[in-house]
């Protein structure tokens, strides 16, 4: 019919239209590139003409199967000139010369990224430069013309539809993927490396891992003695087989406090019975041990989920004595790790715990391989900033060789926090912190966790499995079922799922029969007045929507203030149609990844917050929701429900896959490799580190003297006036206040006072100086 459609990209590979490459039109209408010319592929060669001096496109128009085509005028190398008022495509800019005639020449300026469209093209409007003849663009003196990076042709058709945001997001990831295995490929070369120098070694080397908990806990037989227990074998996960991959090259050694309680009288058992299985405990009194867990769960953990100290109920004083213990517990892992170290060692410290503990190593251990890794999310640099004490936990965790976090974002905020915190210095290529504290770069990346996938492989092929679902398929009777499972805390979005399937309900109040939500809400460590007071609003919620559209037959939700059994969790994967998860903050959310491998025969539909880890590496398999907007918790409820099977088996087996390969072993492996690479050299980064040397005193007298005119730039903070000072809303000391009031005063200087604070708090400091403000 006479419309344009777009030809395959490879064939746009052709034109080699390049950043500062000189173009010209010859007279037989030719593009040439230097010697080398293209030819054009659509229509009859154009003719030139000068108008308000400008050049003008002329061409006559197209012919097609259908006859000439007036309207349309579409083209392959063919340039239009004249500012384009609407254009969607992508287009470089060329500058044309004014005083040229039919041969005039070009010269390619920038390229436009094709997802941002330039200032004079519009996103939002119809592609006009592309659908209306030559002669209908405007020519104007801006000298500027558009030229289409792919050709078009005319074809009998329709024009190719735009894709959808499925698309997009399909094939973003697809490009991560495609990063991410050329990533893998450099680190299994740097792992056979190492392998091989570990084969040459006679001894092997020890991987020390620390965290706050030991994978292998103590528990009291009937008689009241202690006997090893596996803390992790009945969790979902366990961290003992993350590092399966890793005990064929080391030897691995666990360092961290037991689960139980331990007298004095029982210490030397107790470390008898953990050291069989390689475990150091660290032993702290019992009062001691609950204090230093206040700081850690009452102020850095809420912190770091986006939970701001509050303003009305701060008590510094407690978060400065908890400060003490929190110290405190961290060198006594350090004590308990010098103890044992030995040349040659590697440490992996794990999570928020234990921020300080790689500064206090190093200091014992200036040579050692360090490595710290948050489990958590990192908060912006905004958030972070609002903590007392930031400054010694950063300090605390760049005295690492490798820090890990579990997506690029909370990387990026780390690298934040330490730049406008400490002032460090950040690479070009984003990977090192430059710490002139320890004149060490600090390599920092994203080490996405995963699960062990076998051991839930190995629960499905169980006959207690097979026994259990089918004990649930009676019960629930052909309902659809929608499954939470979550901690009983205020980041997981208990509350705001609830909302969200009462909204649906209300909606589509058919479904009320149809569908039962399982609710799984485990209780938390720790009994504090917070998880009360969320279990009783959770409750109100529960017994409100079952009594709207419940019935004595049916309830749309069961609800279960329990931890279930590992049996029954997966027997509820594996029978879930839709895994709801609504936490408002996570690092990661291993529960998704733990759906997606019980779902092998159900294709289960994932409804995914966007705010945890997962949303970004499972990507365009799951339904993405802010779950903090009800009603699109509630149009995802209906799309899963609705989905078609074929989408469910596409969406699924992309998660899959991902799941597979990326299982726990694979980020232990990945974690320990990366750190073994941290000994190179990074002289070449570090030279910008030392302090410049001062200018000499007298020629600098003798030119501020002889000069005219002088510009003098002042930092606000720590150079014009002490931080402390500055926060705690002090003036200037009366003798810098005179000098810079001297400084100022002279004519012939200006005086420019530099700071990203409030400018009202910096004029309130500097009070009647006559300095500029930036």
């Amino acid at each position: 019919d006479g419309r344009m459609e777009e030809e395959p990209p490879a064939q746009a590979a052709r034109h080699p239209l390049g950043i500062g490459s000189k173009f010209s039109v010859s007279a037989d209408g030719r593009l040439q590139q230097g010697p080398r010319s293209i030819d054009r592929q659509h229509g009859p060669p154009r003719t030139w003409t000068e108008a308000s001096g400008a050049l003008q496109g002329v061409s006559p128009p197209l012919t097609t199967s259908d006859g000439p085509s007036p309207a349309t005028d579409t083209f392959s190398d063919a340039i239009m000139l004249g500012r384009p008022a609407k254009n969607k495509g992508p287009a470089s800019l060329l500058r044309v010369d004014e005083t040229s005639s039919r041969g005039g020449d070009f010269e390619s300026t920038d390229s436009l990224d094709s997802r941002v469209p330039p200032p004079f093209m519009s996103s939002g409007e119809p592609d006009d430069l592309l659908t209306r003849p030559s002669s209908a663009v405007d020519a104007d003196d801006s000298g500027v013309a558009a030229v289409p990076q792919r050709p078009f042709k005319v074809t009998q058709g329709k024009t190719e539809k735009p894709k959808n945001e499925a698309q997009i997001k399909r094939e973003k990831h697809l490009v991560a993927q495609i990063k991410e295995l050329e990533r893998q490929l450099n680190a299994e070369t740097l792992r056979k490396k190492e392998q091989a120098k570990v084969s040459k070694r006679k001894e092997r080397r020890r991987l020390v891992v620390c965290s706050r908990w030991l994978p292998f806990g103590l528990r009291r037989d009937e008689e009241g003695k202690l006997q090893l227990h596996d803390a992790m074998a009945s969790s979902r996960s366990s961290k003992v087989s993350a590092y399966e991959t890793v005990l064929h090259r080391f030897d691995v050694t666990w360092v961290g406090c037991p689960s139980e309680e331990i007298a004095p009288e029982e210490v030397d058992h107790a470390r008898d019975v953990l050291d069989a299985k390689s475990c150091v405990p660290v032993l702290l009194p019992p009062e001691q041990a609950e204090r230093a867990e206040v700081l850690s769960a009452e102020v850095i953990w809420p912190l770091f989920h986006y939970i701001p100290l509050s303003m009305l109920e701060s008590d510094t004083d407690m978060i400065h004595q908890r400060w003490e213990d929190y110290t405190h517990l961290n060198k006594a892992f350090a004590t308990e790790i010098s103890k044992m170290w030995k040349k040659g060692d590697i440490i992996l410290v794990h999570d928020y715990h234990l921020m300080l503990l790689p500064a206090l190593l190093r200091e014992s251990h200036p040579k050692a391989e360090i490595g710290w890794f948050l489990h958590t999310p990192f908060p912006s640099a905004e958030i972070y900033q609002t903590l007392p004490l930031r400054k010694e936990i950063l300090r605390g965790v760049l005295a690492a060789n490798l820090i890990g976090f579990q997506i690029y974002d909370y990387v990026r905020h780390f690298m934040n926090a330490a730049s406008r915190v400490l002032g460090t210095d950040v690479s070009v290529e984003s990977k090192y912190i430059l710490d002139a504290t320890h004149q060490t770069a600090v390599t920092v990346d994203a080490f996405p966790c995963g699960i062990d996938r076998a051991k839930f492989e190995k629960m499905l092929d169980s006959s207690e499995l097979k026994d259990k679902v089918i004990e649930l398929q009676r019960r629930f009777d052909g309902k659809k079922l929608l499954l939470g499972y979550d901690r009983m805390d205020y980041v997981k979005g208990i509350p705001h799922k609830l909302l969200a399937l009462e909204k649906f309900l209300e909606a589509n109040p058919q479904w009320s029969t149809q569908l039962v939500l399982v609710q799984i809400a485990t209780p938390p460590k720790n009994d504090t007045w917070r998880y009360h007071k969320l279990r009783n609003k959770v409750h109100k919620l529960v017994g409100r929507i079952n009594g709207r559209f419940g019935s004595l037959e049916h309830a749309p939700i069961v609800y279960l203030d329990q931890t279930v059994d590992f049996v029954d969790l997966c027997a509820l994967y594996f029978l879930a149609d839709a895994l709801l998860i609504t936490s408002l903050r996570e690092g990661m959310c291993e529960i998704a990844f733990e759906y997606i491998a019980c779902q092998q025969k159900n294709n289960g539909v994932l409804i995914l917050s966007e705010f945890v880890g997962a949303a970004q590496t499972l990507g365009s398999g799951a339904l993405l929701v802010n779950p903090f907007n009800t009603d699109e918790v509630s149009r995802a409820l209906y799309e899963a429900l609705h989905m078609p099977e074929q989408e469910r088996v596409e969406r699924h087996q992309y998660m899959s896959e991902y799941v597979t390969r990326f299982s726990a072993q694979h980020w232990a492996d990945d974690l320990v490799t990366e750190l073994l690479t941290q000994d190179q050299d990074h002289s070449e980064l570090l030279t910008h580190l030392t302090e410049p040397t001062p200018l000499p005193l007298q020629p600098l007298l003798e030119a501020y003297k002889n000069s005219s005119r002088r510009l003098i730039v002042l930092g606000m903070l720590d150079t014009v006036i002490e931080y402390e000072a500055f926060t705690g809303m002090q003036p200037l000391p009366d003798a810098l206040f005179k000098d810079l009031l001297a400084l100022s005063s002279d004519p012939r200087n200006t005086v420019v006072v530099m700071s990203g604070r409030e400018r009202a708090l910096v004029t309130q400091c500097l009070g009647d100086l006559p300095a500029w403000i930036v």
